[in-house]
């Protein structure tokens, strides 16, 4: 009896697999597709699926249309994106995964279907991706019975094929579109015999290529079209690596290439192509003979590019500076080795960042950084100075950029915000400059431009009778602006001692028109300049002056504010007579201020208190803070609700002060700032009762206790006990993360220091503990993921300080039974936290000399952040030595709960955790193997049996458990790691990514 065409059924599946919403329906569709390529009769349906309804000139493989179709009746009408893609999967998956069932002859009768559906293949009525061509041929081209087959073979019947056909000009498009799709799917694929095998096909092939691509062009005349094709297919092979360049030096079509630039039709392709041909000729080494033909056909470009810019046309202007930018940055080391030779580059380069469309300019910009940093080294220094003149005249571009347009109306607040953006990126190509010609020739400049002005303002009295009113106007303040904008932006590059021109510049800064815009560049110019003004006390109350008269003006008050906090920061010691005059200041601008610029200015008073006598510091923090500390008291009497945000930014106001002023006092001395703190306490203990369960408020709160701890460390112990009593009870009434968070800030400070604060920090954490334990009998892990987080950043700052005292108290069980709910989280930074006790917890109890380094991770970089002290580096710290006691402890644990720990972690590995902690959960169970290999590798084996057939077949079972536990048997730690990391990418690929892609569904968070 003759087999039932498969071909309805196959359009069903496919209907229902990218059509359907059903998720049932869509897995069932997909797993008989999958059972489908599998049949021992899919050679002869794959060829009738091949050559389907050739009568009616459709090839499900050669038509991609667009938009999909919306039901079956669409399928059956025209060939859709589903059914292609589809029957594209279906053929190339049944040549790839049934190797032993093609036979010569069904090989034979396949590639000639192939070459003839692609000699009979209809033009595609809409634009289609055709490189579903080529999935399907080259998958059966590169069997050992077609690809290997001499000329008899694959390719020698589809080159006859193409040959034979090369004088059609449809069948060149045909060719041309395969061809293209081609290269580019070789170029993403990656199974590694695949791209043995298409390497063969390809890059083995491509002088063929290019002599099949010259003859279809010498052949198309006229046909812009045709030479699209041409120039496109020619580009996807460079772009793939299949074509070498060199070659192509001596091959018309590079000239070509470059004659395309003239058409209007083909200029953007042809741009494409030479801008990849000069990319592929930047090892200049191999490719000196194609630098030669290629840098000649650059001198005329120039010509056109003036002739566009001319004509303003950005379109053009835009393709010839990519040109340009390309063979500078590909040439960089024959323009520095050659500079007169290839000085056109480098021109023609600056011509494209004079053009006024700032969309091109920045185009630019890397190519003259690229090249500032070479010029700059010492062989150099001669070639450096044959190109100042450039980049003297781009100083000059730059600040006529920098311009804002005379009229700010015509652009919507987006543009606005676009272009201050970009100001800033320009700057960096001035800093560019400064490196080259030197600061001062760069300063040089826009001086100029702000002495001209002064010079036209101060001669307007005078000239007044004798000019018209246009010619005696004052100067456009947009070309101050720029100019001083300009000075902000070097000024990176301006060292400190420089003593010519920037006095002259902090002169004139107040004799500059009194316009908003002119007034907020020049307080930010003397913000860049703090350090500069540091060595330069002479301008420092000028500097106040002007700073201060800036909040007077909404529009300059934020300049004004940072600027201050600058000068006070680089300035501290020589501001501290001027405290008194800062006190009144204060206390007014704070009233008028958005709070970002009150901060700003609390910063600045609080770097000048740093600085002064430890006699005088309680009498100014007192002055400065008690009118702040007074008004907290009032609202936390008041209780309102609608004082919590000014309750919060006057506590980041004291914050600050915390934070800053921190003099190193001996530990025998009293210290002011503790006084201090002991004077707020019943602020905040007030501010505990009245809003500790408002998160805004209870978050700046713990800030404030954060850097009493910090800042203070042992000045602070007769306080700790009561901050401690009160984060407990905080966190019992509330709930809130914020406390579980500067409780491991007071762990990390204290723990380990001595065995007394040692000790009062393990009643400390099992308080807390206490409370978190009762909280999760009543609340799912999943409902507060941030309280799991910083509980456990808890555990694991205490584990790290005190191994042994964590691991002997009775808290250790509850924990890790706790952690072992916690790792069906999908939160990142929750699940890295529970990850990280864990693989903590592994690591001490393993033996320290049979563990390998541990890379850096998140899990090592989260532990580096735990490490006191700037030196510390992301990587786990140091193992201590556990007695055998406490390593059973340890081991106890694992061996009551590892099959359920080991089954978690592995679920997660293959459906649910991030890629990032992919590694990371590998090495705990790396470590896990060595703490205890023979459970360890039966834990795994009952995991993975456990997996459904449909999730896991019997062979990739048999083959992981046999690498893995050979691995453990052989204590060959680094392996244990890379085989499960390797499997998990490997399923991952394979089954969740595929499966998500095929269906349109995510993948799914747990099996």
């Amino acid at each position: 009896m003759a087999n039932p065409d498969p071909a309805p059924r196959v359009l069903e599946a496919l209907n229902a697999l990218y059509n359907t919403t059903d998720p049932a329906a869509k897995d069932q569709a997909n797993h008989w597709l999958e059972e489908f390529q599998k049949t021992v009769r899919r050679e002869r349906e794959r060829e009738s699926t091949l050559v389907k309804d050739a009568r009616s000139g459709r090839n499900i493989l050669c038509w991609k249309l667009t938009p999909p179709p919306r039901s079956v009746d669409d399928v059956r009408s025209a060939a859709p994106i589903g059914t292609t893609a589809g029957g594209a999967a279906i053929v190339c998956g049944a040549n790839v995964s049934s190797e032993d069932h093609l036979r010569p002859r069904r090989t034979r009768f396949l590639r000639a279907r192939l070459a003839t559906g692609l000699s009979t293949r209809p033009a595609a009525p809409v634009p289609c991706r055709p490189a579903y061509d080529y999935d399907a041929v080259v998958p059966v081209a590169r069997r050992p019975g077609v690809a290997d087959a001499g000329m008899e073979g694959g390719r020698a019947a589809i080159y006859k094929a193409i040959w034979r056909e090369r004088g059609d000009r449809t069948m060149s498009a045909r060719v041309s579109d395969c061809v293209t799709g081609g290269s580019e799917s070789q170029s993403s694929d990656t199974d590694i015999e695949y791209k043995e095998r298409a390497t063969e096909l390809l890059s083995e092939n491509s002088e063929e290529v290019l002599k099949l691509l010259l003859v279809y062009m010498q052949g198309a005349g006229t046909n812009s079209d045709m030479h699209a094709r041409v120039f496109q297919c020619l580009l996807s092979w460079l772009k793939s690596g299949d074509i070498d360049v060199g070659p192509l030096a001596t091959n018309p079509l590079l000239g070509m290439s470059f004659d395309a630039l003239q058409s209007d039709a083909l200029f953007d392709v042809a741009v494409d192509v030479v801008c990849e041909i000069i990319h592929e000729t930047k090892d200049i080494t191999d490719y000196m003979p194609a630098i030669g033909q290629i840098y000649p056909r650059l001198h005329p470009l120039r010509e056109a590019l003036r002739r566009y810019r001319d004509e303003d046309d950005g379109d053009r202007v835009r393709g010839y500076c990519r040109i340009f930018v390309e063979a500078g940055e590909s040439y960089l080391p024959l323009v520095v080795q050659h500079p007169d030779a290839f000085r056109g580059i480098v021109e023609g380069i600056a011509e494209c960042t004079a053009f006024h469309d700032l969309e091109i300019v920045p185009m630019t910009f890397n190519f003259w950084y690229q090249l500032a940093i070479a010029l700059v080294e010492p062989r150099h220094q001669e070639v450096k100075i044959r190109f100042e003149d450039v980049y003297d005249q781009l100083v000059d571009v730059i600040l006529g950029h920098l311009r804002y347009p005379d009229d700010l109306s015509i652009w919507a607040a987006e543009e606005r915000d676009e272009f201050r953006n970009f100001r800033h990126i320009m700057g960096d190509t001035l800093k560019d400059c400064c490196v080259v010609l030197g600061p001062r020739r760069c300063l040089a400049k826009p001086y100029e431009i702000l002495t001209r002005v002064l010079g036209t303002a101060a001669a307007k009295p005078a000239l007044a009778t004798a000019v018209t009113a246009t010619e005696s106007a004052t100067p456009a303040w947009q070309d101050v602006e720029a100019a001083i904008f300009s000075l902000r932006a070097m000024g990176a590059e301006v060292p400190d001692k420089e003593s010519e021109i920037m006095p002259q510049i902090m002169d004139m800064l107040g004799k500059l028109p009194d316009h908003p815009k002119i007034r907020y560049a020049a307080t930010l110019v003397i913000s860049r300049y703090s350090g500069w003004t540091r060595l330069h006390p002479q301008f420092i109350p000028y500097q106040l002056n002007f700073i201060s008269t800036g909040f007077e003006n909404e529009e300059v008050a934020a300049a004004s504010a940072l600027a201050l906090k600058h000068l006070c920061k680089d300035c501290s010691e020589l501001l501290i007579d001027f405290l008194d005059q800062l006190h009144p200041f204060f206390g007014n601008v704070t009233k008028k201020l958005p709070m970002q610029d009150v901060l700003e200015v609390t910063e600045a008073v609080a770097h000048v208190i740093a600085v002064i006598s430890t006699v005088e510091l309680l009498k100014a923090l007192q002055l400065f803070c008690l009118p702040i500390a007074q008004r907290l008291h009032e609202i936390g009497s008041d209780a309102s609700e609608k004082l919590t945000k000014e309750a919060a930014d006057l506590l980041d106001q004291i914050t600050l002060f915390l934070q800053i002023v921190a003099p190193d006092i001996p530990p025998s001395q009293p210290h002011p700032c503790v006084t201090f703190v002991r004077d707020l306490w019943p602020v905040f203990d007030l501010l505990l009762a009245s809003f500790g369960a408002h998160p805004i408020v209870s978050e700046s709160l713990c800030k404030c206790f954060k850097y009493c701890v910090v800042s203070y460390r042992a000045h602070f112990l007769p306080l700790l006990p009561q901050l401690m009593e009160r984060l407990v009870t905080a966190f019992d009434r509330t709930q809130l993360s914020c406390y579980l968070w500067v409780s491991t800030k007071i762990v990390r400070e204290y723990a380990g220091e001595d065995a007394t604060s040692t000790t009062n920090c393990l009643n400390f954490v099992e308080g807390l503990s206490t409370v978190m334990f009762r909280v999760l009998n009543t609340k799912k892990f999943t409902e507060i993921p941030d309280v799991i987080e910083e509980y456990f950043r808890l555990i694991v700052a205490f584990l790290d300080a005190a191994p042994t005292l964590f691991i002997q108290s009775p808290l250790l069980g509850h924990v890790f039974q706790a952690g072992i709910e916690g790792l069906s989280l999908e939160q990142q930074d929750s699940l890295t936290a529970v990850l990280t006790f864990y693989r903590n917890i592994i690591g001490i109890s393993c033996p320290p000399t049979s563990s390998s380094p541990v890379p850096h991770t998140p899990l090592s970089s989260s532990n580096a952040s735990f490490a006191k002290g700037p030196s510390a580096t992301p990587s786990l710290p140091a193992r201590p030595v556990l007695s055998t006691a406490n390593v059973t402890a340890v081991q106890t644990l694992f061996r009551q709960h590892g099959l359920r720990f080991v089954g978690l972690l592995f679920n997660g590995l293959i459906y649910h955790f991030p890629r990032d902690l992919v590694a990371d959960v590998a090495a705990i169970l790396k470590l896990l193997a060595e703490m205890l290999p023979p459970e360890s590798a039966q834990w795994m084996v009952a995991v993975v049996e456990g997996f459904p057939e449909q999730h896991m077949t019997a062979a990739e079972r048999t083959s992981f458990l046999a690498d893995y536990t050979t691995a453990i048997q052989d204590q060959q730690w680094k392996r244990v790691r890379r085989i499960l990391s390797d499997f998990v990418a490997t399923y991952r690929r394979k089954n969740l990514a595929s499966r998500s892609r095929r269906i349109g569904t995510p993948v799914v968070g747990n099996a």
